[in-house]
């Protein structure tokens, strides 16, 4: 059950067309097996208060993936690697000229946690995709 929560600084929110990029992401980690692309949850959140160093201006694209299943852990840090691919392409879409452009760090911190400390419950969920042979 991957969440990735995904923090962001105010101005740089808008700058990104955040569902495609979600959705990119989510089909990259279920393509390869990782995830069933049902189970997998994304959510983008400003940052109400950041400072990066003393740099008033600096930029933060901060991602946690949780993970609530154990898999092994070159699987783990290779799902974190397509999340930090993915984000950091759409900052580089973003297209600001380098000499303009404000300091931006992107993140991504990996949580394992067992599954008997993840609690869940549902209503109206839509029904299981068939599975392929």
């Amino acid at each position: 059950m991957p969440h990735i929560a995904i923090e962001v600084s105010p101005s740089l929110l808008p700058s990104i067309q955040w569902e495609p990029v979600l959705h990119a992401m989510h089909l990259a980690l279920a393509e390869r097996g990782w995830a069933r692309l049902a189970d997998l949850k994304s959510r983008v959140a400003p940052i109400a208060v950041g400072l990066c160093g003393e740099d008033p201006h600096a930029q933060q694209l901060i991602a946690t993936l949780t993970l609530t299943n154990p898999r092994p852990p070159q699987m783990c840090s290779a799902m974190a690697e397509v999340v930090l691919g993915h984000l950091s392409r759409a900052i580089g879409a973003i297209g600001v000229p380098p000499e303009s452009a404000a300091w931006v760090q992107c993140c991504v911190f990996l949580q394992e946690h067992p599954k008997s400390h993840y609690l869940k419950r549902q209503w109206n969920a839509p029904p299981p995709l068939p599975s392929t042979p």
